[in-house]
C-alpha cells in the first residue's frame, strides 16, 4: 500500500503583495481626493497662480536684464509652446511683449519697488501652494513668522531657478559653438528645451514636496513617486488639454473677449490639481509605511 504523499503549500502568487499594495494606494489616494476637497483648494491655488504669474515673468525679467537680454525669455517661451494651450501661450505672449517693448523708464520692474511688488505677489501665490500642500498633506500649518520666512525662501528659490533654467538655455549653445560635436549639437539644442523644462518642473516639485508642507517626520527626497506622476500627469494634461481647445473648446465663443483669461485660469486649475495630486500619492505612502 503506497503511502499518501503529504499536501504541498499552496504557492505563492508571484507579485501579489505588490498588486494589493498598490491597490491599497490607489483606493487611499481615491478616499483622500475627496475627504480633502482636492478640487476646490485647487482652485485657489489657480486664483493665487493666476496673480502671481505675470508678475513672476516681471521679476524674472527684471533680474535677468541685469545679466543679457531678457528677449532670450520670449524665445524660450516659443520653444515649449506646444506643451501649453494656445490661448494659454498667446495671453502670455501678450504680456511678455508688452513687458520687453516697454521702456526702461516706464517698465515696473525698473524700479525696486515695482520689483518689490512683483515679488510680493509672486510670494502670495507660492504661500497659497504652501497653505494647500498642508491641507492636502494633512499637517498643521506653521507658525505665521515661520510661515511668512519659508514662503519666501521658496520664492527666492523658484525665482532662481528660473534665471538658472534661462542661463542654461543660453550657455549651452554658446559652449557648443567652441566645442562643436557635429551632427549631434543639433539634437541637443532641440532637445534642450524639453529637457529643461522637465529638470525645472521636477526641481520645483521636489522644492515645493520637501520644503512647502510642515511635515513632522523626516523630510521628503528630492525626487518621489509624487514628482514623476505629477510632471507626467501634467504634461499629458497639458497637451489634452490643448488638442481639446483646438477641436472641441472654444472659450470665446462662451466668454467672449475673455475666453483665452478663462483658458489660462482653467489650465492653472488643472496644473495646481495635479500638483496636489502628487502631494497626496507622497502623504498616502509615508502613511502606509508608517506603523499603525
Amino acid at each position: 500500500m503506497m503511502e499518501s504523499k503529504p499536501d504541498s503549500p499552496p504557492k505563492a502568487v508571484p507579485y501579489a503583495g505588490y498588486l494589493i499594495k498598490a491597490w491599497r494606494l490607489f483606493v487611499g489616494v481615491w478616499n483622500a481626493i475627496g475627504d480633502r476637497h482636492v478640487g476646490v483648494i485647487a482652485a485657489g491655488v489657480a486664483f493665487y497662480g493666476m496673480f502671481a504669474v505675470f508678475p513672476g515673468m516681471a521679476a524674472t525679467i527684471a533680474i535677468w536684464s541685469i545679466f543679457a537680454d531678457p528677449a532670450v525669455i520670449q524665445s524660450y517661451l516659443s520653444e515649449i509652446r506646444d506643451v501649453m494651450p494656445s490661448a494659454a501661450f498667446d495671453v502670455l505672449q501678450t504680456q511678455l511683449t508688452a513687458l520687453l517693448s516697454a521702456k526702461p523708464g516706464t517698465l515696473g520692474w525698473a524700479t525696486a519697488i515695482s520689483l518689490g511688488v512683483a515679488f510680493y505677489s509672486v510670494h502670495n501665490g507660492v504661500a497659497a501652494l504652501i497653505s494647500a500642500l498642508d491641507a492636502i498633506s494633512g499637517y498643521r500649518s506653521r507658525s505665521a513668522f515661520r510661515k511668512l520666512a519659508g514662503s519666501v525662501l521658496l520664492t527666492f528659490a523658484i525665482l532662481g531657478l528660473a534665471i538658472l533654467a534661462l542661463a542654461t538655455v543660453v550657455i549651452v549653445p554658446v559652449v557648443l559653438g567652441f566645442f562643436p560635436i557635429g551632427i549631434g549639437e543639433v539634437l541637443i539644442l532641440r532637445v534642450l528645451p524639453w529637457a529643461v523644462l522637465i529638470f525645472v518642473l521636477l526641481i520645483f516639485l521636489g522644492m515645493m514636496y520637501r520644503w512647502g508642507p510642515n511635515a513632522q517626520s523626516a523630510r521628503l527626497p528630492w525626487f518621489t513617486p509624487g514628482s514623476f506622476l505629477a510632471a507626467g500627469l501634467w504634461a499629458a494634461a497639458s497637451i489634452a488639454f490643448s488638442v481639446y481647445l483646438a477641436n472641441f473648446g472654444n472659450y470665446n465663443r462662451i466668454y467672449g473677449s475673455i475666453g483665452a483669461v478663462i483658458a489660462l485660469l482653467m489650465w492653472f486649475y488643472i496644473s495646481g490639481y495635479i500638483v496636489l495630486l502628487g502631494a497626496i500619492l507622497n502623504a498616502e505612502i509615508v502613511r502606509q509605511r508608517s506603523p499603525q
